[in-house]
């Protein structure tokens, strides 16, 4: 898969080589992960508890490739963000027994089109391919056993340019629900579960 996605950046990139309206340019910015997300035990017959969503960030290169009135956009950005679990001692009690995070690491394939108005302003939409690369577990009690790595999802959004500076606000949404199962130094199995939702701030500079 991670194969496909660089053979199709390549791909985009030597089709387009010859157009006079293409600018490459690099990325950064903020990601926020609103959604919390579920995490259970031994099998999920025991607890679920939520997840806290919390910020990360990404950055990357882009092209674009203006045609008839509208820009297409690809994208190759290294994101990575968290997502903080309480877990209770038992079943029936409420006391935090073991804290932990998830960080997700991922390459994203972005691809969208979009229209400018006013000048200065955009609107644009488009699919994400995201290839998740390594689940990191914040106790060194526990290991993440295996874990989900593909996943295709959908961004919306706006932006502004000025000069060669590009502002984007962008919200993302995955089609599909990621896992990672863990086990604990007792051989204690845990799991989440993730929907990526996703609000996307970043600045990104054409040349």
């Amino acid at each position: 898969m991670k194969k496909v996605i660089l053979t199709a950046i390549v791909g985009l990139a030597a089709n387009f080589a010859s157009a006079q309206n293409i600018n490459f340019g690099i990325k950064g910015g903020a990601v926020f992960n609103t959604d919390k997300g579920e995490v259970w035990r031994d099998a999920g017959d025991i607890f679920k508890r939520d997840g806290k969503a919390s910020a990360g960030f990404q950055a990357g290169v882009l092209s674009r490739i203006s045609l008839a009135g509208i820009y297409i956009q690809p994208e190759l950005l290294y994101t990575q963000f968290k997502n903080d679990y309480d877990v209770p001692a038992d079943a029936t009690s409420n006391d935090v027994n073991t804290r932990f995070s998830v960080t997700k690491k991922r390459i994203d394939v972005p691809v969208n089109v979009g229209k400018r108005f006013l000048g200065i302003a955009n609107v644009q939409a488009g699919p994400v391919f995201s290839y998740y690369f390594d689940d990191k577990i914040s106790v060194k009690e526990f290991t993440a056993a295996k874990q989900d790595e593909f996943n295709v999802g959908m961004q919306i959004g706006a932006g502004v340019e000025v000069s060669k500076l590009l502002f984007d606000l962008r919200y993302e949404f995955g089609l599909g629900k990621l896992g990672t199962e863990i086990v604990n130094g007792n051989n204690r199995e845990f799991n989440t579960q993730n929907r990526p939702q996703m609000l996307n701030l970043t600045v990104a500079y054409l040349f």
